[in-house]
């Protein structure tokens, strides 16, 4: 769904521009025009850049008021219509593969536990965000953990993969996650850690390319799980979700609101083949753990 949306997007850039060199082409040649309100309307039509590039190659209608106001303004409009539209799509396209959400607690009913193991997934990858300046985890990462170690201590996977940042010395994502882990009876060997997971896409592409991860169970809340699924899936990763939404977590409308533009942003580094900022050595999730600590 989210490529024939981008293809339909591309489609109607070609047709606000095919439109702004046909009506030049009638001007020159004094017939019947195509009327500004139609080329105002294209554009409005996700087919903002279009009209622009036309306007520009024909150099046609630059000096209107209507178009020097109005085409940045379909622009705008543009991004903000396929923003919310890749949003909706990366949702639709993924809403089946949250296979559990955890609401009010980190523990799995014993049917979800059977269907999961179904899978044989390789880890869990237990996504990172906020700490606090003392290096605690704070609710949606603790949540975030109790999920992931909930699935380990069930036998539905036999290793976790913890990803977050810790591009500073100062800021550690990582020991915070690996910590609490540890104190909640998980054995070292089985903690695999990716100290470079600086965003979602990076966490996901490591996950398979460092640590050639192939099926995963990702942990994270469930706003966060669209965009993470739908990642690992154009990656041709085996990816389900199980969601933690053990509380209701402040700011949950502002991140709502920059998850939209995430999905869009991310569509495209997918698009694009992006790499992640970090590459480096395989570490394969199969294998011994030990290096992914240093």
């Amino acid at each position: 769904m989210v490529k024939y949306l981008f293809i339909i997007y591309i489609l109607m850039n070609l047709i606000s521009f095919g439109l702004m060199g046909i009506d030049k082409r009638k001007a020159v040649r004094g017939t019947s025009r195509i009327s500004e309100r139609t080329l105002l309307l294209s554009g409005v039509l996700l087919g903002g850049i279009g009209l622009l590039l036309g306007a520009l190659v024909w150099h046609h209608k630059t000096r209107k008021w209507k178009f020097r106001i109005g085409i940045p303004l379909a622009i705008l409009l543009n991004i903000l219509i396929m923003a919310l539209l890749l949003s909706a799509a990366v949702t639709a396209d993924t809403s089946n593969d949250i296979v559990y959400k955890c609401e009010g607690t980190s523990d799995l009913t014993e049917e979800a536990i059977d269907t999961l193991k179904e899978g044989d997934y390789q880890c869990a990858l237990v996504l990172g965000c906020a700490v606090y300046s003392d290096g605690y985890p704070t609710p949606m990462l603790r949540d975030r953990l109790d999920t992931g170690i909930s699935l380990y201590k069930a036998g539905v996977v036999p290793k976790l993969l913890l990803s977050g940042d810790h591009g500073q010395v100062e800021y550690n994502e990582i020991g915070a996650m690996y910590s609490y882990c540890l104190s909640e009876g998980v054995p070292e060997e089985d903690i695999f850690l990716d100290h470079a997971g600086f965003s979602t896409y990076d966490s996901m592409h490591r996950a398979q390319s460092i640590f050639c991860a192939e099926r995963v169970i990702v942990v994270t809340q469930t706003y966060h799980e669209y965009r993470a699924l739908y990642i690992g899936k154009a990656l041709g990763m085996d990816v389900c979700g199980v969601s933690s939404d053990q509380q209701h977590y402040r700011g949950a409308a502002f991140r709502e609101i920059r998850e939209v533009l995430a999905r869009g942003k991310d569509f495209f580094k997918v698009l694009m083949h992006a790499d992640p900022v970090y590459g480096g050595e395989k570490i394969p999730i199969t294998g011994p753990s030990d290096k992914s600590h240093e």
